[in-house]
């Protein structure tokens, strides 16, 4: 066999693996990002989320998602979402910066 055939194969190989990362990180991002949207609108409708940070560990170790939206009149809020489920667990006041 060929030397330089089998490290093409590799090359194509290596750049497939990394395709498909990043698909599924995306994929994943998407919906992490709907179902927290999804989440908020039951408490805020018509709010905009602003960001979304992976993880936020509180006062008591509790590891959460953190995100920063935007309502309908301007303010912004930080709400925290339980890891696993995504469920709304509490927001205070923000920046919108």
């Amino acid at each position: 066999m060929n030397k330089t055939l089998l490290l093409e194969g590799f090359r194509w190989m290596f750049i497939l693996l990394v395709a498909c990362v990043i698909i599924i990180y995306g994929y994943q991002r998407f919906l992490l990002h709907s179902s927290i949207e999804t989440s908020l609108q039951t408490v805020s409708p018509d709010s905009t989320i602003i960001g979304i940070i992976q993880t936020h560990t509180t006062d008591n170790k509790e590891k959460v998602y953190e995100a920063l939206y935007r309502t309908k009149d301007g303010k912004c809020y930080r709400a925290s979402f339980e890891r696993n489920g995504h469920t709304f667990i509490g927001n205070q006041d923000a920046s919108c910066e």
